[in-house]
């Protein structure tokens, strides 16, 4: 199979796990606000907090390298999956200490159950490291998309039946673990091969090069991603912290909706094709396209829409959150190009560039919640979002340079969309004002076809080429036609 058919292929079976998941993320969302107050899912993120903190010392550390090998024997294999085992016994250790620290010192036994439990989850998914990086190498997303469906019915089965039960937000802690443990079940089982405990020094040698960055990505990443559920539940109240944490995570839940598939594909799709720069440059743009005809008008859509879906679907008592949901909407923007921009880079091996953009990123983000978080979590994600869009004109000017691009002609490309983008949701907006006397639900489906629509009218004049390409590519994943049309330029 050639491979721009391969990756279209790989990007429709990606795009369907990335699916489920989402549907299954929606339920589980939807039981959670229903069921749990703010201040309970306060006390969950908080342990969330907790492995966050500990688990950037493995994560991806060992699989994105394994992904980038050129090649690999059964002595390189064995040793990244005992050394990762290792690792990962040692951190469930630590994690467990914490959480023990929770629940003998803190007399909080709702967060020491969680964490204790989220410890054994992290042990499980750093031995899934190599077994699922094995799979990715391959492009193998059908077998991930049909393990993913799988282990999103079970994780999302145990949440809501351990509600149902009165579990409350442990349920949310016993739900991943249980993906966790299915998840690696299932690739050991159908893996088709058997791992060896063992370590020769010399098999980690693919390691040392590469998961030193991506360890250090990991720490910065869970500096910036956490740092403010500290200082939120030291500031504020574990309330404050649910409603920021809810509104943070239904963003997150859309993104992963919308890009969750691209960031599976990207890193090795790019990665084939590191040494010829002119198809990596054309693949990079017409994905970066495709990836804002998509997620674009779906944001705009919701950030006009909020008002009406979010009491629909998860209670009014999550209204609170509705302004930090609509600040991170419009990160969004900036996560959607940025997988992208990250996978780019680190295909073409130049891991110390986003590294420097993290480090920005982190320090940035310590700074700027020192300043403001006790001026309540609207302010708070404002200020984020601010932060993020300051420092994010470094890393498409360093994507630029990467694609030897000139800077002003990709930064037009990106800021065209986003434009159209806005114009709809301030039509929206506007409209809003003669829909009020409609019932929600009513004036829900109304509000977010018209702004669809309008951002739809404005990429059909402005970007009419891109539009049909899009298009096409739609029509040959439905058809399941070799999804060429995707990379085309990139054969």
């Amino acid at each position: 199979m050639k491979f721009s058919a391969q990756v279209g292929r790989s990007a429709v079976w990606a795009i369907v796990g990335q699916s489920v998941t989402a549907v299954m993320s929606v339920v589980n969302f939807a039981a959670v606000g229903r069921l749990v107050e703010p201040g309970e899912y306060g006390a969950f993120l908080l342990a969330m907090t907790v492995l966050a903190a500990i688990q950037w010392l493995a994560q991806n550390a060992y699989r994105e390298p394994v992904v980038q090998a050129a090649s690999l024997d059964d002595g390189q294999i064995n040793s990244v999956f005992t050394f990762s085992l290792m690792v990962g016994v040692l951190l469930c250790g630590g994690m467990t200490l914490v959480g023990l620290y929770f629940y003998a010192v803190k007399h909080a036994p709702v967060i020491a159950a969680c964490v204790v439990v989220l410890a054994l989850k992290l042990l499980l998914d750093v031995t899934t490291s190599v077994p699922l990086a094995l799979r990715i190498k391959k492009l193998d997303f059908k077998f991930v998309a049909k393990m993913t469906v799988a282990v999103n019915v079970v994780g999302t089965t145990v949440t809501i039946g351990m509600l149902v039960a009165g579990a409350g937000v442990v349920s949310l802690a016993c739900s991943q673990l249980a993906a966790s443990a299915l998840t690696l079940l299932i690739l050991l089982i159908t893996g088709g091969r058997r791992y060896r405990l063992g370590i020769q020094r010399a098999n980690l040698a693919l390691l040392r090069g590469y998961s030193p960055h991506v360890i250090l990505w990991q720490a910065l990443e869970a500096v910036g991603q956490t740092v403010d559920r500290y200082f939120i539940a030291s500031r504020l109240t574990l309330a404050d912290l649910g409603l920021y944490g809810f509104g943070k995570r239904l963003n997150d839940v859309i993104i992963d909706v919308l890009v969750g598939a691209t960031s599976s594909v990207s890193l090795p799709a790019f990665s084939q094709l590191q040494n010829d720069p002119e198809r990596l440059r054309k693949a990079f743009l017409k994905a970066v396209r495709t990836m804002q005809l998509l997620v674009l008008p779906v944001i705009a859509s919701l950030a006009v829409t909020a008002e009406d879906f979010v009491p629909l679907l998860f209670g009014a008592k999550w209204n609170g959150a509705m302004g930090v949901y609509r600040c991170f909407l419009l990160l969004g923007i900036v996560q959607s190009i940025g997988i992208l921009q990250g996978g780019l880079l680190r295909s073409m091996w130049k891991p110390g560039v986003w590294t420097r953009y993290q480090l920005a990123q982190c320090g940035a983000n310590v700074i700027v919640l020192a300043l403001v978080s006790g001026y309540g979590i609207e302010v708070l994600a404002a200020s984020i979002v601010a932060r993020t869009y300051l420092l994010w004109g470094w890393v498409v000017w360093q994507t630029s340079k990467a694609l030897r691009m000139n800077f002003g002609s990709y930064l037009l490309a990106l800021l065209k969309p986003l434009a159209m983008a806005a114009v709809a949701a301030a039509i929206g907006f506007w409209l809003r004002h003669y829909l009020q006397d409609l019932y929600p639900a009513v004036r829900l489906v109304i509000n977010g076809v018209l702004v669809l629509g309008i951002f739809g009218a404005l990429a059909w004049v402005f970007l009419r080429a891109d539009v049909e390409e899009t298009l096409s590519l739609a029509r040959n994943i439905v058809s399941k036609k070799p999804v060429e049309a995707a990379v085309q330029s990139a054969s």
